[in-house]
């Protein structure tokens, strides 16, 4: 790393430390330290976010959209018409979709079951089937595939894996690491008090990016929340008639990741967690941003209380999520 480049890097630590930084310093750290960062790939995912913004085509949230896409369309195509695979030949998109699945596996489990590492499972079915790209499908070599890596296939396109693609600790944590493998100086217990700003920052990054993952639609990431709306001046009683006590919050603010498919000739939109953060969605958002409103024209006296985060966003002076102002 230059000398020039490290000193930069380091003044943007020490801002971060005191507390005077803002999001641009937060794309600058991630950015000086994008090309320092070998091994850590949540980090380097979002660097590469800082470096390309407009729309990706690589990278855990691309790949995590991708394994969601091609999941849901096996499942339309396969497990809703209870249709069989048949292992011998099939469009090659599954192959694609049974190599991102191993990825979603944890290694200690395909040991267990199957006496195989994700490595070598990948390279088992990497192998198994010759690729015929003009016509769009894959078969199997020789016949056969031994009856272990058959059960291991079809474990892995049973299920479909609701973990986020990677989470705010993680960010954090590989942030760190990325700082100290490259001898730059750092208080921890200064730099992880602003974890949750660091990951505030991080969020606007992610939101409203759009992904080419070669599906139906481009997919594309939002700033959300566990729930969308929560009850407004509602009173709940129990059994007896009495009033209880009934708390109902908007949970974390995380980033949803979307895909659409073709179902039928009607597109269907599916949307799964890429990150998940521990920040609470009415602490770390605008009064500005919640709305009191009926809940639908069905119910026009049932109020309810909506956080809205579809616009364009950006960091206020107070440091909370708003809209950006015309």
């Amino acid at each position: 790393m230059k000398r020039i480049e490290k000193s930069k890097a380091q003044k943007l630590i020490h801002k971060i430390e005191n507390d005077q930084f803002d999001e641009n310093d937060i794309d600058s750290l991630f950015m000086r330290l994008r090309a320092y960062s070998n091994k850590m790939p949540v980090f380097r995912e979002i660097a590469d976010f800082v470096a390309h913004n407009d729309q990706r085509d690589r990278g855990l949230a691309n790949q995590s959209l991708e394994t969601m896409y091609l999941r849901m369309k096996y499942f339309l195509e396969y497990n809703s018409p209870k249709k069989s695979l048949d292992i011998s030949s099939f469009p090659l998109w599954i192959k694609r979709l049974m190599i991102l699945q191993v990825s979603k596996c944890k290694e200690q489990d395909l040991k267990d079951k199957f006496n195989v590492t994700k490595q070598r499972l990948k390279s088992r079915i990497d192998n198994a089937f010759k690729e015929d790209r003009k016509n769009k499908k894959a078969t199997l070599k020789n016949g056969k595939l031994s009856h272990q890596t058959l059960e291991a296939i079809q474990h892995i396109m049973s299920f479909l894996s609701g973990e986020a693609a990677f989470t705010q600790d993680e960010l954090i944590s590989e942030l760190v690491k990325v700082i100290v493998s490259n001898k730059l100086s750092i208080n921890q217990d200064l730099f992880l008090k602003q974890s949750d700003k660091i990951t505030l920052c991080t969020l606007l990054l992610l939101h409203n990016a759009t992904f080419d993952f070669k599906g139906h639609q481009h997919g594309y990431t939002q700033i959300s929340t566990e729930k969308e709306s929560i009850s407004h001046n509602t009173k709940y009683v129990n059994a007896d008639g009495d009033v209880v006590e009934h708390i109902e919050t908007f949970g974390n603010l995380h980033v949803t990741g979307c895909v659409v498919l073709n179902n039928n000739g009607k597109d269907v939109t599916m949307g799964h967690c890429i990150m998940s953060t521990n920040l609470d969605a009415e602490t770390w958002c605008v009064n500005e941003l919640f709305h009191i409103e009926p809940v639908n024209d069905d119910l026009p006296n049932h109020m309810c209380k909506r956080l809205k985060l579809k616009g364009d966003l950006t960091i206020s002076d107070c440091f909370r999520i708003e809209e950006i102002s015309v």
